[in-house]
């Protein structure tokens, strides 16, 4: 628990950056409103106005894919610190982990979910 303020320090740092920039910039940023700035805008498309024809959902599947494993790859970060107390299980654990996403990778590679295009 005596370690846990230098978490709290960085957290705190972090917040202090994160929203000095935000501020700073709504006070020394140029404020010049019209009716086109004002208008909901979202991924490039005014509301109501679909495409005509299917909608691509390669996209909306790499980025699913692509958070399935950056998920567990933060995973991995605690393992990592902790591997050397533990040593040959944490190691067989480890590498089970990661077999698992190779053959999760290997499958969506096959299924040809990782092309873009």
């Amino acid at each position: 628990m005596s370690e846990l303020w230098k978490l709290g320090v960085t957290f705190l740092i972090a917040l202090i950056l994160g929203y000095s920039g935000v501020i700073l910039s709504f006070l020394l940023g140029p404020k010049r409103p019209n009716k086109e700035k004002l208008e909901p805008y979202e991924s490039g498309v005014k509301p109501g106005k679909w495409p005509k024809g299917r909608l691509a959902v390669k996209y909306f599947l790499i980025a699913l894919i692509f958070l399935i494993f950056d998920v567990e790859a933060i995973l991995l970060f605690p393992w990592a610190l902790h591997v050397g107390d533990l040593k040959v299980l944490a190691a067989l654990e480890g590498g089970f982990f990661i077999l698992v996403l190779l053959v999760g990778y290997v499958y969506a590679w096959g299924k040809g979910a990782i092309r873009w295009l």
